[in-house]
């Protein structure tokens, strides 16, 4: 009985850590930051070194295991990644109160 009230809580646990995480990414002024923050992801800035991308979907699924991409991102992902900021921050603007 015990082990199944330690096993509920630990999942409970996990999963407002998870409602934590992805309350935090919602925020809009983080797309401001990730914006900013694609240039140091460039070829230039990563030569020798790698960005590991990961991707995961509202409830925690993740789309594919975390894969590293050597040499960092090219000017065109990071363009086409800038473009899909500017269009999600434009849309959550656009759900405004009293609209």
């Amino acid at each position: 009985m015990c082990e199944e009230l330690d096993n509920n809580a630990a999942k409970r646990i996990a999963d407002l850590e998870r409602q934590l995480h992805e309350a935090k990414a919602a925020q809009i002024h983080t797309h401001h930051f990730a914006y900013y923050g694609l240039d140091k992801a460039s070829e230039d800035r990563l030569k020798g070194s790698g960005v590991i991308i990961t991707m995961t979907v509202l409830g925690g699924r993740e789309l594919f295991a975390p894969v590293m991409i050597s040499g960092g991102l090219s000017k065109e992902t990071i363009e086409a990644l800038k473009a899909d900021l500017v269009r999600s921050y434009n849309y959550c603007c656009e759900l405004k109160p009293g609209k």
